[in-house]
């Protein structure tokens, strides 16, 4: 009976060795899995956190699609047909490129905005944006470069420049997006025209760190630099861009930086040389610059005559508003206020509520006694602390 016992205990001991031995070799097998795993996220191929998966790139069309984006990054005219062919033969190749379509909603924009101001030719270009823009998105709900595109094509002097909304979309592309540095660009060019200048700064540096080549948003650190009253840092962005960049944006804020620093022969010779090259001068903003030059040289004729002009070839183009302000800063260097405050209140409702600007720039300080432009200036320091509050 005690042998018998013996044996029972020495098999239980066994048993409970073997149990234990079992119970290391799990833990032991778990932590090399743990490992294994930890080594493989360590080394396998690195990725942008957030970075969403580019499932276009396997596409016959993408190749070309990227071409037009490349076509994209200076905003010429010449430039941009050539985008929205080479994008029209992406999606007749691949229909279902939804970044394709995306892009050439954003091609039919600038051609609209930039190059045409009556509304025979604007519409089909605009419906052709429109139909482009829900064609991505009903491809593709969650592709940042739609929802980029639905901004651009908001955010227009044909729909009197709804800025929050198109604020909206550029947040939803780069909730979608982070890394997606036009979308970037954009929301900080929305910013800096309402003026919230740090906003957009902030996004010009994040459109400029994930893109170094960015060369329009570059060059826009320049146009806050300008709006800031930092003349001479304005200048150095502007001289350092190129023309074809976009010629007409190019040309008045090069300008402007210029006399503004009292540099007025060179600034002539800039607009005189950008006119015989681009006599149309969309928007009329080089003849508005001049303008503003001859107001404030007291040569008042033929500053009105050029005003005039101004109004008469750049009605109707998406970039007017600069034009209107610059009209108002030459009638209030001509002290023609009741002209001057109109002209600021049609810049402002035209997309250019920029209280920053109109309340420190100097070419309008003889309107700051008027009760009209005291009214319109509280009305629209609101409008910016509303911004502020919620943008």
């Amino acid at each position: 009976v005690r042998m018998d016992t013996a044996a029972s205990k020495q098999q239980a001991t066994w048993r409970r060795l073997a149990k234990s031995r079992a119970a290391l070799a799990l833990v032991v097998l778990v932590m090399f899995t743990l490992t294994l795993v930890g080594y493989m996220r360590l080394f396998r191929r690195p990725t942008i956190s957030n970075q969403p998966i580019n499932k276009y790139e396997s596409s016959p069309a993408y190749d070309t699609y990227l071409r037009a984006k490349v076509n994209l990054k200076s905003e010429n005219l010449a430039q941009i047909d050539n985008a929205i062919s080479l994008l029209k033969q992406a999606i007749s190749v691949d229909p279902k490129l939804a970044p394709g379509w995306a892009e050439l909603a954003r091609a039919y924009n600038l051609k609209s905005f930039y190059f045409y101001a009556s509304d025979a030719e604007k519409k089909p270009l605009n419906e052709d944006a429109a139909v482009a823009v829900e064609k991505a998105l009903s491809l593709d709900p969650d592709l940042a470069e739609g929802h980029y595109a639905r901004g651009i094509i908001l955010w227009t002097h044909d729909n009197h420049f709804p800025h929050e909304p198109a604020i909206q979309s550029y947040r939803r592309a780069l909730q979608l997006d982070p890394n997606f540095d036009e979308a970037h660009h954009q929301l900080g060019v929305v910013y800096f025209h309402i003026g919230l200048f740090d906003k957009g700064w902030a996004e010009l540096e994040k459109a400029t760190t994930i893109n170094p080549s960015n060369t329009l948003a570059h060059f826009r650190f320049g146009v806050i630099d300008l709006y800031r009253g930092k003349y001479e840092d304005a200048y150095t962005i502007f001289k350092s861009t190129p023309l074809t960049t976009n010629p007409s944006l190019w040309a008045f804020q090069y300008a402007t930086a210029l006399f503004r620093l009292g540099r007025n022969e060179e600034a002539t010779q800039l607009l005189d040389d950008y006119l015989k090259k681009y006599p149309q001068d969309e928007g009329g903003v080089g003849t508005s610059v001049k303008a503003m030059m001859l107001a404030k040289a007291g040569n008042y004729r033929e500053a009105e005559a050029a005003i005039q002009h101004s109004i008469e070839i750049g009605s109707g183009f998406g970039h007017f508003h600069h034009t209107a302000y610059n009209i108002a800063s030459a009638y209030a260097l001509m002290n023609q206020t009741e002209l001057a405050v109109k002209w600021l209140q049609d810049a402002s409702e035209d997309g250019f509520p920029c209280y920053p600007l109109f309340a420190n720039d100097t070419n309008l300080d003889s309107l700051r006694k008027d009760e009209r432009f005291i009214a319109f200036m509280a009305k629209l320091k609101q409008q910016w602390e509303h911004y502020q509050a919620t943008l």
